[in-house]
């Protein structure tokens, strides 16, 4: 709904930001008055057999007070709580969205390879003892690195394991951690960990206790300078200062391309390949989503969802044909926090207020 009447704002040259969420609240129920009645109306054409005495819209009082009871209910039991993890961050629409909102889309990038020196080494490019390679497709995110991950039983790397890297452009000394995400047989068998960029190295990052450093604004747009997470422990030397501030405020994809030729510069540039992947995008504001560190609003889904596998596994549900239970408990069995909140102007407002 938000999005069809922001388009219709943008025919007019209305930014959404150029009102006030009460100017743009009316405009969405002057849209609603329209609009209602044309889609009632499409759907009777189509056959659809209703009580249309009981419609009811999102946003109606009844609705409302039921959304509010619910969440204060499950608040008070502890099934819904705020925390501080990574989202699906849509740097078009400026909020997060669900899983469901994020498609899968094939494009043409390329996989970087990096140098990461070894502290206590002199940096050598053509000495591979002296470094350690490891390969990303969204080199902007380095900046945020905060380890370099291998697998446990990788012999290459063994002796590495409790030793530090010294990230370039940045100088910040990460550790080199053992986890089995690392997968021995693809790249060079070392990854870089982004846990705040990244929801494989959140998970790593949270069993090694390891810095979530967000180096994104919520535009996308990279946030170095007064960036508290960033700066912590670094030496800020005048000529580490000035790429800083060249890279600070430019676009994600702006800053890739610099980062890759500063890399280039500095002789931690291996190689570049060609490489088909799939870049999440957001179905509605239709750009790449950003995987994102902010503060949020759960439901416990692991806790719900108990009642639902106890059903099946008890007989009270059955699935035909029964093959699909494996998938169900997969599911049901793996999930995730279920972010709830979002930073749009229209919908159901979460009933929290906080003080100065």
């Amino acid at each position: 709904t938000q999005m069809v009447v922001e388009r219709q704002l943008m025919e007019k040259q209305i930014h959404r930001r150029d009102l006030t969420r009460e100017q743009f609240i009316e405009k969405v129920w002057e849209w609603k008055a329209e609009s209602g009645g044309a889609i009632f109306n499409q759907l009777k054409r189509l056959g659809a057999s209703a009580d249309w005495s009981r419609e009811r819209f999102t946003m109606d009082e009844g609705l409302s007070k039921a959304v509010l009871e619910v969440f204060v209910t499950l608040y008070k039991e502890g099934l819904i709580y705020k925390d501080k993890r990574l989202v699906n961050w849509d740097p078009k629409l400026l909020t997060a969205i669900s899983d469901l909102e994020v498609e899968q889309q094939e494009v043409n990038g390329n996989l970087w390879h990096f140098r990461y020196p070894i502290e206590g080494q002199v940096f050598d490019p053509e000495n591979p003892t002296t470094f350690i390679t490891v390969a990303t497709t969204r080199p902007e995110t380095m900046l945020g690195d905060t380890a370099v991950a291998v697998h446990p039983d990788d012999e290459r790397f063994r002796h590495l394991v409790g030793k530090n890297i010294v990230l370039p452009i940045v100088g910040r000394r990460i550790p080199v951690v053992a986890d089995e995400y690392s997968d021995p047989e693809k790249g060079s068998g070392a990854v870089k960990i982004t846990p705040a960029h990244d929801f494989n190295d959140f998970e790593v990052g949270k069993r090694h206790k390891l810095p979530a450093i967000n180096i994104l604004t919520t535009e996308a747009a990279v946030s170095l300078r007064d960036n508290e997470d960033f700066l912590a422990g670094l030496e800020v030397t005048p000529e580490r200062q000035l790429v800083w501030d060249e890279l600070d405020g430019l676009d994600r994809f702006v800053a890739r391309k610099k980062i890759v030729e500063l890399m280039e510069e500095g002789g931690f540039l291996e190689k570049v390949e060609p490489h088909r992947h799939a870049v999440p995008h957001g179905d509605r504001g239709g750009v790449p989503i950003e995987p994102f560190l902010t503060e949020q609003w759960y439901a416990n889904a692991a806790e719900l969802a108990k009642p639902a596998i106890a059903s099946v596994r008890e007989g009270r549900t059955n699935f035909v044909p029964k093959n699909w239970e494996k998938t169900y408990f997969d599911w049901m069995e793996n999930i995730q926090p279920w972010c709830i909140s979002r930073q749009l102007w229209w919908g159901h407002q979460i009933p929290a207020w906080y003080g100065p």
